[in-house]
């Protein structure tokens, strides 16, 4: 086993508004050397426009999508001599971005792994839900799944969560695959709501005027809709399949 007096910090960046970046993140961002990004050039570019922050002496390294034994060399190297910041641009490190075999891989050595709380995609959908999440019809569970499985398509474990009529599903998935996933699941959910939820957060309104929009409606409207949409000026979106309740 490996072991390390240094941490690997995963720190929750903005969503999509710059603005909504916590006084840790922004703390971590100055005083740490060397940081793990999906976009290093970005997140460089973030650093100094959006903090200020010199990063003449800071380095950033590209986080491989899947395990890479050299990579982690590479990391374990640095933390040797010193902490290091994985930066997400989502809100939650090592969620749909890449990360999380790093994250395994380090804890299986025993090096220190702290994760700052921050912004997340997650609680933002679940407070414009409009679910009433502490109340009677409360079921205690959400479930999360990507839309696209490994082949193209949509996973079958998709279709089964679905199929779960007293739970509502939160789907995650690329402008691309939209009118896929909702053909997709249309045969299975029959007339139950999905919201749309798109661009969460993002501001100028001139650049994302979908920001922080909440579409209802069911599938077959949806794939309508979809042809509507003017996808061009929408970064991204993710949906949730309203409980068969919700739906009454």
């Amino acid at each position: 086993m490996t072991t390390s007096e240094h941490t690997l910090f995963l720190v929750p960046w903005h969503i999509g508004n710059r603005l909504d970046i916590t006084v840790n993140a922004a703390r971590v961002a100055r005083e740490l050397r060397v940081f793990l990004a999906e976009e290093p050039e970005l997140t460089r570019r973030q650093f100094e426009g959006d903090l200020g922050v010199d990063c003449k002496a800071k380095e950033f390294l590209l986080i491989p999508e899947k395990e890479d034994p050299r990579f982690l060399k590479e990391v374990l190297a640095r933390l040797a001599a010193q902490d290091v910041a994985l930066i997400c641009s989502g809100g939650i490190p090592c969620f749909i971005d890449p990360g999380a075999w790093l994250v395994r891989s380090l804890r299986a050595r025993e090096v220190p792994v702290r994760a700052l709380a921050g912004a997340s995609i997650l609680s933002t959908m679940l407070s414009l839900s409009g679910m009433d999440w502490t109340g009677t019809h409360n079921r205690g569970t959400f479930i999360v799944y990507l839309a696209s499985g490994p082949k193209g398509g949509v996973h079958a474990s998709l279709l089964e969560a679905v199929r779960r009529e007293d739970e509502p599903v939160f789907i995650f998935l690329a402008l691309a695959q939209f009118k896929e996933c909702i053909g997709s699941i249309a045969p299975v959910v029959g007339g139950r709501q999905v919201s749309a939820f798109f661009d969460l957060t993002k501001k100028t309104k001139g650049k994302y005027p979908y920001a922080d929009r909440v579409m209802t409606m069911g599938c077959r409207e949806w794939l309508k809709e979809a042809e509507r949409l003017p996808w061009k000026e929408i970064s991204d979106v993710a949906l949730m399949l309203h409980p068969r309740e919700a739906a009454k």
